[in-house]
């Protein structure tokens, strides 16, 4: 067999592979540093940890894992950081290409985590967001009163004959 690496979360399937049906622990750990590259929405603030157990049958891993982690996004409406901790159950396979015996997955494990967070995210509930014309936090600043962006900046009518 040969040892194709597809990614940086990587299991060994020989085990499986030579034991169909029998299920295995399955404990893998991907470092907050070395997840920098996997997406540009979120920042891992802690390593991606996926624990339980899978089984080989006819060519198919099948997995059933927990997968723990704590990720960074901006608020959706001040940019200030949200925090929020990932703690999913995931039932999935994975189909072993012939000739493998290392299977990357993290693009799969990333893929859980994504699609598991609110799209949305706020800091809190109440979140302000910026002002409009000049981009201050309202949440900190909430007595802010700006000019009328019509003060500051000409319409296109302005510009047309």
């Amino acid at each position: 067999m040969s040892h194709a690496v597809y990614g940086m979360m990587n299991l060994n399937v020989v085990k499986f592979l030579n034991n169909s049906g029998k299920r295995f622990p399955v404990n893998l750990r991907l470092s907050a540093e070395e997840t920098a590259s996997l997406s540009e929405d979120v920042r891992f603030l802690e390593d991606i940890v996926v624990s339980g157990k899978a089984f080989a049958q006819l060519g198919t891993l099948y997995f059933d894992t927990q997968i723990k982690t704590v990720i960074e996004r901006p608020c959706r409406r001040c940019l200030a950081p949200v925090h929020t901790q990932v703690d999913l159950k995931e039932v999935f396979e994975v189909s072993i290409p012939a000739g493998v015996d290392i299977l990357g997955l993290s693009p799969q494990i990333v893929g859980f985590i994504l699609a598991s967070l609110d799209p949305h995210p706020l800091c809190r509930p109440d979140c302000r967001g910026l002002c409009p014309v000049c981009g201050v936090n309202l949440n900190e600043h909430p007595d802010h009163t700006c000019r009328d962006a019509d003060e500051e900046h000409r319409k296109l009518r302005d510009f047309l004959p």
